[in-house]
């Protein structure tokens, strides 16, 4: 009577053990699911910002060029600017503290080309006078100043897909690299 007893509760035990498991390996995948987003989205509002101040010499050659709205636009593209500079400061101590020193290294030296060389575009809109014409609106030449910044944002850019990766796929590409040489991980 024992062993027909032992039967059943060894079956229910083990049953328990499997539920636990598939609990267990689920919250781990469920984890592992929002870890991941989270990280996107710190690298996203990181990206923005960065790219907001690559915007700003084209806002500031851009903008409105009526004597009355000179003070106006003035306090409206500094404030924006300062908001967009708060940003990167607190996305570079965001990525800092998330512990992927890869992809924080990575954006401090996109801030730094961006402060470069985006910042003494900057500088230099403020000392010309806006657009007033149409045909002025493209700006190719200042476009191509912004190529150090563009090749940079690129790169941080490679450095944020694989950082977001899923574990199974980045092992897979340190095993296996395309270009040849192995990646370093997270």
């Amino acid at each position: 009577m024992i062993a027909a007893i032992s039967a059943p509760v060894a079956g229910a035990g083990i049953g328990a053990i499997v539920g636990l498991l598939g609990v267990l390996v689920g919250l781990w995948v469920n984890g592992d699911r929002a870890e991941r987003q989270r990280r996107r989205d710190l690298h996203a509002r990181a990206l923005a910002a960065v790219i907001d101040y690559g915007e700003m010499p084209f806002m500031i050659r851009r903008r409105r060029c009526e004597s009355e709205q000179r003070s106006a636009e003035r306090i409206r593209l500094s404030d924006h600017f300062s908001r967009v500079k708060a940003e990167i400061s607190t996305c570079q101590v965001l990525l800092a503290a998330d512990g992927h020193r890869r992809v924080a290294a990575a954006y401090d030296e996109l801030v730094a080309i961006a402060r470069s060389v985006v910042g003494k575009e900057a500088h230099d809109a403020w000392q010309q006078e806006p657009i007033t014409e149409d045909s002025g609106m493209n700006m190719g030449p200042l476009f191509d100043r912004l190529e150090q910044f563009r090749d940079q944002l690129a790169a941080f850019q490679e450095d944020l897909a694989r950082a977001t990766l899923p574990r199974r796929l980045r092992v897979a590409r340190w095993i296996h690299p395309r270009d040849g040489q192995r990646q370093s991980g997270t």
